[in-house]
């Protein structure tokens, strides 16, 4: 499929982001597998994939759409998703359609996250580059830059966010607005019901891309404890 064609293929479709984490305490070594298949078997229209074996195994069962990325923490910068071209092009050469990439002003390297779209543009202009932001304004930024795709993936790590347990739906419904005409705008994160999605598609969004909702026990149990009990623990964002 060419990029028109990938793009559509997604549209008014739920994206499965099949990912755990190796300390999380339902980890196997078959457990992105598992998950990818159980989203397939449900009717996921993509999936969404951290780290190049999983890439690699997962474009070995599926012609499915895959939004692939690899996370690498530092500690000299907030950036950690695809951070340089070389993971760019690990990514795509593993069997991504599209790669995800930090789509904020955060700095790395010397140079702020989005910067690194015109160059993944320029040495790959058949891969479709998916900007994870914060709010409309990295959205505005990175669709101008060259991204086909923004999601407020990254909305709990604003200074000022309202939760980090919530979507904020008054910043996704402006983003709609401001980008629709701009490039496709995905909703992820913090999507946990049905009607979440659907509220997301009454915005405009392009896709839903679900994620610890359907595919992490522990957190769904967790979500279930802070409800009940007041939130009494700070919980990590990398779980």
């Amino acid at each position: 499929m060419d990029k028109h064609e990938l793009l559509e293929s997604l549209k008014g479709g739920l994206i499965v982001s099949c990912q755990i984490e190796k300390h999380a305490p339902c980890w196997h070594e078959d457990m992105v597998e598992l998950m990818a298949r159980s989203a397939i078997w449900g009717g996921a229209c993509g999936l969404r994939l951290n780290g190049i074996d999983n890439i690699k195994k997962i474009r070995g069962i599926t012609e499915l759409p895959i939004i692939g990325l690899v996370k690498v923490f530092s500690d000299e910068t907030e950036i950690f998703m695809t951070p340089t071209m070389k993971e760019v092009a690990e990514v795509i050469e593993a069997g991504a359609d599209i790669v995800a990439v930090d789509g904020t002003d955060r700095v790395i390297q010397g140079r702020r996250g989005y910067d690194l779209i015109p160059e993944i543009k320029k040495t790959f202009p058949d891969t479709v580059i998916f900007a994870d932001v914060r709010d409309e304004e990295d959205a505005l930024a990175s669709l101008a830059l060259g991204a086909d795709i923004v999601a407020p993936t990254f909305y709990r790590f604003k200074k000022d966010a309202k939760s980090s347990d919530l979507a904020d739906w008054e910043m996704f419904a402006k983003m709609c607005a401001c980008c629709k005409d701009k490039g496709k705008v995905m909703m992820e994160g913090k999507v946990w019901t049905p009607d979440d999605a659907i509220r997301a598609f009454h915005y405009g969004a392009h896709s839903v891309v679900i994620g610890s909702a359907i595919t992490r026990p522990h957190l769904i149990m967790r979500r279930f404890y802070d409800h009940v009990n007041g939130y009494p623990e700070k919980r990590s964002l990398f779980y």
